[in-house]
């Protein structure tokens, strides 16, 4: 037990050093569990897939290798809701919707990787949802 505790006190403090501050910290964290979630969504969970994930934390977030590993293994081992992940992602998004579109474009490019699947279109749309609420408001909550 001690030894668990020994090791979470290391991974703050090992944590603090990857990140600028908490807020950027909290912001790639939640964008990594969304990424995860849908890498995590078919059943061809695959290195091309962690490949995407890696190139997109590297080349739209400025993320290094080291950091985007502690996001990845953070991402996959975590239980939380994913809700608070998309409410985290609209606040930082909200003023701007062309990044906000970017963003979705993006989650495009991760779940074509072996083709959309059902549950991941699910997924997508979700998320579309949360961070575009006026398009669920103008389309009646339908999907496209």
């Amino acid at each position: 037990m001690f030894e668990s505790i020994r090791h979470w006190i290391e991974s703050i403090n090992e944590e603090s050093r990857l990140f600028r501050n908490a807020d950027d910290e909290m912001l790639h964290t939640a964008l990594a569990s969304l990424l995860y979630h849908f890498i995590a969504r078919d059943e061809r969970h695959d290195e091309r897939e962690k490949q995407e994930f890696s190139r997109l934390m590297k080349d739209e977030f400025g993320l290094n290798e080291e950091q985007v590993e502690h996001l990845y293994q953070a991402a996959k081992s975590a239980t939380g809701e994913l809700r608070g992940d998309l409410l985290i992602i609209k606040s930082h998004l909200k003023g701007n919707p062309g990044i906000r579109m970017q963003f979705m474009q993006r989650l495009l490019q991760l779940i074509n990787i072996h083709g959309a699947h059902s549950a991941e279109l699910e997924l997508f749309y979700e998320t579309l949802h949360e961070i575009f609420p006026e398009v669920k408001s103008a389309g009646g909550g339908n999907r496209f």
